[in-house]
């Protein structure tokens, strides 16, 4: 869809929907339940399409049947609405298209879909979500209404969060971050003694499933040397994508031998003018992109830095997944956007003290920020910023 954009789980069926009449330029009844199976196809392809954002579509004729269905394919590939309505086919000509996010209007590496749209004699289309990309914003929807389509745009939040990513790129040019980390109820984070995990099973498939919807997962060296991290989605995903494994490593310590560089995703180090040259093209032997960022007075990564630097590589949602310090470093920045915690119900009396403590989590939250049980334990997420329409 839209550069600055995931894909087509095509369910190759006709679906009869319940025609509901629209009235005063709102969606209609079936036009809201074909919108959320839009929203169900992009949330699918979530990290499989930067720098283009998840986008779902829909194709409903007259008679209130769904004839295409589609979302974003991997960059350079069609659009869910290109998707979408050569399912279609001729069944288009007059239909209604509902899709999760506004059209494009620019050429890229594919053609605008607005002209797709309306070469395929589409009638009306409902869109969940304005597009904040500055080379789009309104320009589908006026291209759209010039050429005599009805155009209805009603904002869906679900649809505006699963652009968040897209819209903070292109508001900010850096990805939208979420930090997760698991700690004990006294606030603990290293590993207990004997090794294991702080938290349960649950939660650590549940960390996978985040793992699966970003485009990348970043860590710090210091986790590489301890954990000897993957950074990868455990058991793959049927489509066998991987998130891109990114290490902020100053001084280019990493071991090369390090799993990181196993993966079947690519793997990014982040370090500064102060690593020596031998290690940095040690880890490039090793299959890794070196990409010198700026740096602080003592040599570590500028943050701020290195996320425009992911941005610029088109990432638009990044998973943290580091220690204590890159952790509490990525919050003093002020560079998260929300935040995942893990917190166990058992206390371990000693040890690494997390960034922040569970009576800072309940202080600093508001009675919308989501806690709920994954198995054992509790899941806490902040309040996450917002970016696109309605956005302060």
């Amino acid at each position: 869809m839209h550069a600055c954009a995931p894909a087509a789980d095509v369910f190759r069926v006709i679906v009869v929907l319940t025609i509901g009449s629209a009235t005063n330029g709102k969606p209609a009844n079936h036009e809201r339940t074909a919108m959320a199976r839009a929203i169900d196809l992009a949330r699918h392809r979530q990290g499989r399409t930067h720098p283009n954002p998840p986008v779902g579509a829909l194709v409903i004729t007259r008679d209130g049947r769904c004839v295409g269905t589609g979302s974003t394919q991997a960059a350079g590939n069609a659009h869910a609405e290109a998707v979408a309505l050569t399912e279609a086919g001729a069944h288009a000509r007059g239909a209604t298209l509902v899709v999760t996010l506004e059209p494009c209007n620019h050429a890229g590496r594919t053609p605008p879909c607005t002209e797709t749209i309306v070469r395929a004699g589409i009638n009306r289309i409902v869109i969940g979500c304005r597009d904040m990309n500055s080379a789009v914003r309104g320009g589908g929807i006026e291209y759209l209404r010039q050429h005599g389509v009805e155009v209805v745009l009603e904002t869906i939040q679900a649809a505006v969060d699963l652009a968040q990513g897209h819209h903070k790129l292109c508001q900010t040019g850096r990805p939208f971050v979420t930090a997760k980390w698991a700690m004990t109820l006294d606030g603990r984070v290293n590993v207990p003694a004997g090794g294991g995990r702080i938290s349960g099973s649950a939660a650590h498939q549940h960390v996978h499933k985040i793992r699966n919807s970003v485009d990348a997962v970043i860590t710090g060296a210091e986790s590489i040397r301890v954990d000897d991290s993957r950074l990868t989605v455990r058991p793959p995903p049927e489509d066998g994508r991987q998130p891109i494994g990114v290490v902020f490593d100053s001084l280019a310590r990493t071991n090369p031998g390090a799993r990181v560089f196993q993966s079947e995703a690519h793997t990014l180090i982040l370090t500064t003018q102060a690593a020596p040259l031998s290690r940095v093209r040690t880890l490039e032997e090793a299959g890794a992109t070196v990409i010198e960022c700026s740096s602080e007075k003592t040599n570590r990564i500028c943050i701020d830095s290195a996320l425009a630097v992911l941005g610029n590589r088109g990432l638009t949602t990044v998973l943290l997944e580091a220690g204590p310090t890159l952790t509490r470093a990525f919050l003093d920045a002020e560079a998260v956007d929300q935040c995942a915690v893990f917190v166990a119900a058992w206390t371990m009396g000693s040890g690494q003290l997390a960034p922040i403590s569970v009576s800072e989590l309940h202080k600093e939250g508001s009675p919308d920020q989501a806690m709920h049980l994954v198995g054992p334990d509790l899941l806490f997420l902040s309040d996450e910023r917002r970016y696109g329409p309605g956005a302060a």
